[in-house]
């Protein structure tokens, strides 16, 4: 099946002629990843947004979901959400109310606003996002992506030979600490012990190259810390220069999924303590969990 894909500003296509509230047949499956291996970051319009099962059946077409138990236990065992395939990165806490100025859950999700690539802190790596827009603040609270393959395909050969190979070591209390997260327990350290990645990635299925970094990338293995600091920062500093940017402004019942081995994002600042921002995220993943 072919569908109507309208590509973007530099990189980043609008899909329509299709309803992803519905089941979909493998052949719009299988359309529908041909599209996002080419583009990267996929956009579907709805004109209400998907219920949670729906945004749970859709994201299930494209392989096996995370389940997230981190923000249960950041929130004292509580949450608003039903589903645990479902991922809040909302400002919500579990009784639907905006999360408090001193609520550790703000702190944690406060390094949403760095460039990152979901899930890379974790062996088993995140495939695709799907995030749903249900509330949305009158201004800001949008998405930034960045293009990992053609800031890959714009370095020269000498400096991609220098790049295949190393190995990068992932973690998401590196980040966290980055964001002003700091008053972490041992015992919660101990739920996401870091990952090391490559720090190029190729996509199984056409082979094309692309950089993966994440605030969450800590050091290169093997190298002096300052240099290896240095390198890392470098690299994310020129793949989010704006040849490789497309910024997402949300619409009221948006659907965006993106591949986060092609692509970095990060959110943008909104009056979070004044608006709701209620968005919900599904995310496969390389292989079927261990719970």
């Amino acid at each position: 099946m072919s569908l109507d894909v309208k590509p973007l500003d530099k990189f980043g296509a609008e899909i329509a002629g299709i309803d992803i509230s519905q089941k979909l047949d493998a052949s719009v499956v299988d359309a529908i990843r041909a599209a996002i291996d080419i583009h990267g970051v996929l956009v579907f319009r709805n004109a209400a947004p998907l219920s949670d099962s729906q945004q749970i059946a859709f994201a299930g077409g494209f392989g096996p979901l995370q389940h997230l138990s981190m923000i249960k236990m950041l929130g004292g065992g509580a949450t608003r959400l039903d589903h645990t395939e479902l991922i809040d990165v909302s400002n919500l806490d579990e009784t639907g109310k905006i999360v408090g100025a001193d609520d550790r859950r703000r702190h944690f999700h406060d390094a949403n606003l760095l460039w990152h690539t979901d899930v890379s802190f974790d062996a088993n790596r995140a495939v695709y996002s799907i995030l749903s827009a249900r509330i949305l603040p009158p201004a800001g609270g949008d998405t930034d992506f960045a293009d990992m393959r053609g800031a890959y395909a714009a370095l020269t050969d000498k400096r991609k030979a220098e790049l295949d190979g190393l190995e990068v070591e992932h973690s998401i209390w590196y980040s966290r600490a980055l964001g002003g997260f700091t008053a972490v327990s041992e015992d919660e350290m101990a739920t996401r012990p870091p990952a090391r990645h490559g720090l190029v990635s190729a996509n199984p299925r056409t082979g094309t190259k692309a950089l993966y970094l994440a605030s969450h990338a800590s050091h290169i293995i093997g190298w002096p810390e300052d240099e290896s600091r240095a390198l890392l920062d470098e690299l994310i500093d020129y793949a989010t220069e704006d040849r490789f940017f497309y910024g997402h402004v949300w619409q009221p019942g948006d659907v965006v999924m993106w591949d986060n081995q092609t692509t970095m994002h990060r959110a943008t600042e909104f009056d979070s303590l004044t608006h709701v921002r209620d968005m919900r995220r599904v995310t496969t993943l390389e292989r079927e969990m261990v719970r």
